[in-house]
């Protein structure tokens, strides 16, 4: 009798600290993802879609306003800066094709 009482006592003994954790068995278990640091490679890409996005926003709307300076040519007025704008549409346009060719070739 007594053996019977220590095995009963021990194992409720046992199941106290069982209860007492916050495990919810109903509940699937999520894998924990650490978070994930960018490499130097993925950092690059994510700056090249940036600047090839700010690039041909520029390129827009120096098409824009480069296109109500022609009007203003037609009629015999060339605005100071059209040439500027011209030759900043020549650079804006090959970067965005250097970087649109780059982008598709890579792996």
């Amino acid at each position: 009798m007594r053996s019977f009482f220590c095995a009963v006592l021990g194992i409720s003994l046992l199941a106290v600290p069982l209860r007492s954790q916050n495990v919810n068995p109903n509940y699937p278990v999520q894998e924990i993802q650490a978070q994930k640091h960018p490499s130097a490679d993925d950092m690059r890409s994510r700056m090249s879609n940036l600047q090839l996005q700010k690039d041909a926003k520029e390129l827009a709307e120096l098409c824009a306003s480069v296109a109500s300076d022609m009007d203003g040519v037609k009629q015999g007025l060339l605005s100071k800066d059209v040439l500027e704008k011209l030759k900043r549409v020549e650079r804006l346009s090959k970067r965005v094709r250097e970087q649109l060719t780059r982008t598709s070739t890579a792996p």
